[in-house]
């Protein structure tokens, strides 16, 4: 019997993960430059990664933490990729 809801279940419990966690409203370059942040690159080697002035990178991230309503590089990591241990 669990064997046949297991997969119900499953799909239930990623549900409820989506629904406390809801993914962010990012552009794709917000969220590539997000995944760079969270591994702790500095803005100089994201600047370098996507050909970007670091100017743009500062920008990037203000615009990040405007759409999450956080202050902080990691917060936004935080905020993004709840389930991600860094």
């Amino acid at each position: 019997m669990l064997a046949l809801l297991r997969p119900h279940l499953h799909e239930l419990n990623e549900e409820l993960k989506r629904q406390r966690h809801p993914i962010p409203d990012l552009t794709v370059r917000q969220w590539e430059l997000l995944r760079l942040t969270a591994r702790r690159h500095t803005n100089a080697e994201i600047a370098g990664t996507l050909s970007i002035s670091t100017d743009t990178v500062r920008k990037h991230l203000e615009n990040i933490f405007g759409r999450l309503g956080v202050a902080a590089r990691m917060a936004a990591v935080a905020k993004a990729f709840p389930d991600w241990s860094l």
